[in-house]
């Protein structure tokens, strides 16, 4: 049977991230997925106006009644964006549930130094108490700053910085910490990792001079995927970081509106070959 991954995350009809991004990557390496939606949206939040939201937080409860009658064998459960606090508790028992899957959290909460509008203090809570349920964490610069419940600081970092994140966080959930978003000087940008037992890693790429929307959500799935087809972590790392890469230099040639999200799809054949590299 193939690996089941649950990916709990919303689902933005308009402007490509999170299942609209999970779901092609992980299912083109040959992972089952099983969307579990945190809410409908009718675009992504970011720059397409106000868009119409729906949260499915009851609709989560039921979803999850019926599959604990199914006995589901699930390899993996990669958590994202959630609409309300309550849906942390569903997911946390969710994690409960299956034990022995590998439990990643990427905790969405916001991005340039700005958290998003729409997240409660009770959510930023329960995300905390969430990750400390997770096995990899992997928060940007901005969420790793809200999860320590500390002011947000503006880059470049020095590495003292980075390593006192990485350690805080570890502190805080005995999780694999992978901290995106990190550069110490304007030409580069990276991924900075940090394991028990483990002497702290930086991988660092060119910083590229444009952004699209989704990027952290593509870095996730790829890493994930990479990492489920039997990658060392920190190659599964760069994999992701290439591959994200690569899909901005992409949509930039073809002159993407960035709104609009990452033009991944093309790219998909070098990913997988990527994770069947040996």
């Amino acid at each position: 049977m193939n690996q089941n991954v649950i990916c709990i995350q919303d689902l933005s009809c308009f402007g490509k991230c999170s299942l609209t991004i999970s779901l092609p990557v992980l299912s083109s390496i040959g992972l089952s997925v099983t969307p579990l939606p945190t809410a409908l949206l009718s675009t992504h939040t970011g720059g397409l106006g106000k868009p119409y939201m729906l949260d499915l937080c009851d609709s989560m409860h039921e979803i999850l009644n019926h599959w604990r009658e199914l006995d589901l064998s699930v390899s993996a459960l990669y958590s994202g964006y959630v609409s309300h606090a309550a849906q942390l508790n569903e997911i946390s028992h969710l994690f409960s549930q299956y034990p022995d899957a590998l439990h990643l959290v990427d905790p969405v909460l916001g991005d340039h130094g700005h958290l998003y509008a729409s997240l409660s203090e009770e959510l930023i809570w329960e995300m905390r108490r969430l990750c400390a349920k997770a096995d990899i964490v992997t928060p940007n610069m901005t969420e790793a700053y809200a999860l320590l419940q500390e002011p947000y600081c503006e880059g470049p970092y020095r590495e003292g910085e980075i390593i006192r994140l990485l350690e805080k966080l570890y502190q805080m959930t005995q999780a694999t910490i992978l901290l995106t978003g990190v550069w110490l000087n304007n030409s580069e940008l990276g991924c900075a990792i940090y394991e028990a037992n483990q002497t702290p890693q930086l991988l660092m790429r060119e910083r590229l001079p444009y952004h699209f929307h989704g990027t952290g959500d593509l870095f996730a799935s790829a890493f994930l995927g990479a990492y489920l087809h039997q990658k060392a972590l920190a190659n599964a790392c760069d994999i992701a970081m290439r591959f994200t890469t690569m899909s901005m230099e992409y949509s930039e040639r073809h002159h993407a509106d960035e709104r609009y999200g990452l033009m991944f799809e093309p790219l998909l054949p070098q990913y997988i070959s990527m994770c069947k590299q040996k």
